[in-house]
């Protein structure tokens, strides 16, 4: 072989260089490959199934601070308060919140139905709410005393509105039925502690 064909043919050094190249190679993609097929278990919690936090329980049903016996309010709604207030002298519950999916008759209907499948009837509500205006529907019921409802529909509200109105309750005043838990917790009751509260009626 000629001096120059020596000169050009690759040598030792040169093929150990392409091997080392080739090797780091291989482990880089080894490695790659490896990671791939196990970060789907590094640094993540084991699933439990249950990916939403817990949601307070609905404030008139949560065991806290209960409706009159027996009336469970047959329509979808949200409450947005509820709190005691003194009204000439005397201290009654304001509850107030949003009805949703029906319109204003429907739902004041809805809310007197629960009042009276629960034994209270307008005749017995002849004295009139404390808390609300003269266009309120009122009830009363022995042993309990009496009830006011008021419903308002909100302005522009569709049949693809899903909240169409408020609703207001004058109620008796009731204890706290139960300790800890969520009656601990104003986004359950929605007694807030800077929300309703006891006020004297001018």
């Amino acid at each position: 072989m000629a001096a120059e064909d020596r000169r050009d043919a690759p040598g030792v050094p040169q093929q150990q260089g392409r091997r080392v190249r080739l090797v780091a190679r291989v482990a880089v993609a080894v490695v790659v490959l490896a990671v791939l097929l196990v970060s789907h278990r590094i640094g993540r919690a084991e699933p439990t199934g249950d990916y939403r936090p817990e949601l307070p329980p609905d404030a008139l049903t949560n065991g806290c601070y209960p409706l009159p016996s027996g009336v469970v309010l047959d329509l979808p709604y949200q409450v947005r308060s509820d709190g005691d207030v003194v009204v000439r002298g005397e201290p009654r519950r304001r509850v107030l919140g949003h009805y949703s999916l029906v319109d204003r008759d429907e739902a004041l209907a809805r809310i007197v139905a629960s009042f009276e499948d629960a034994g209270f009837s307008p005749e017995e509500g002849d004295e009139g709410s404390l808390l609300l205006e003269d266009d309120a529907e009122v009830l009363g019921r022995p042993g309990t005393g009496i009830v006011g409802v008021r419903v308002e529909q909100l302005p522009d509200t569709s049949a693809d509105t899903l909240v169409r109105g408020t609703f207001e309750l004058d109620l008796p005043v009731v204890e706290r039925a139960s300790d800890g838990g969520w009656c601990d917790n104003p986004s359950s009751t929605k007694r807030w502690p800077d929300g309703l509260v006891p006020v004297e009626d001018e």
